[in-house]
């Protein structure tokens, strides 16, 4: 028999509740892995962390930090700046729309799907080179941004399903603002 205390211990009550929730609908039987833990630990936690870790890295060397009054308006970005933003707000409705209808699976499915592959496999991949450029330009400014604004919404969107990881992610990219809520729990 597994002991569900070590199973938290060992694996976290995040990526316990997120493979719980992604795996299955609530309503349905579970075949619980722990192997099925260990994934969504290593595959969405430490990408999403991974992610946050390499904005934060650039972000710090290029002392970059955001300000919601100053923004560089969408239209003005990138095409790839554009295109994530764009994937993140289709995320949002779909997310809303699944959980307005009590369906989290697919809404937690579709969340893990933004994170692995249109954010970390595509724009942080197809974006470093401005990250890395040694100057702070206008593009750089821009892809800080977006990084910044998709990374603070998947916390906010996670929050239900992960809220000690989400409210960390959240606190960690919201230090140095002051006006921004003490939690991703307090936030609109």
């Amino acid at each position: 028999a597994i002991d569900p205390f070590t199973t938290l211990d060992q694996y976290g009550a995040d990526a316990t509740r997120w493979y719980m929730l992604t795996n299955a609908q609530p309503w349905d039987n579970l075949k619980f892995d722990l192997n099925g833990i260990t994934e969504v630990r290593n595959k969405f936690f430490g990408t999403l962390y991974n992610t946050y870790s390499f904005f934060a890295l650039y972000a710090n060397v290029d002392a970059f930090v955001f300000a919601p009054e100053n923004q560089i308006p969408v239209a003005e970005r990138s095409e790839l700046d554009r295109w994530v933003i764009s994937k993140l707000n289709s995320l949002v409705k779909t997310v809303e729309d699944k959980l307005d209808n009590y369906d989290p699976t697919p809404a937690g499915r579709a969340i893990e799907d933004f994170v692995c592959e249109d954010l970390s496999n595509w724009y942080v991949r197809l974006s470093r080179r401005v990250f890395w450029k040694g100057e702070m330009n206008r593009d750089k400014q821009a892809a800080y941004e977006t990084l910044y604004t998709c990374l603070e919404t998947v916390s906010r969107l996670i929050s239900p399903y992960a809220p000690f990881f989400a409210d960390r992610l959240f606190r960690d990219l919201n230090a140095s603002i002051e006006q921004a809520a003490e939690s991703v729990h307090l936030s609109n």
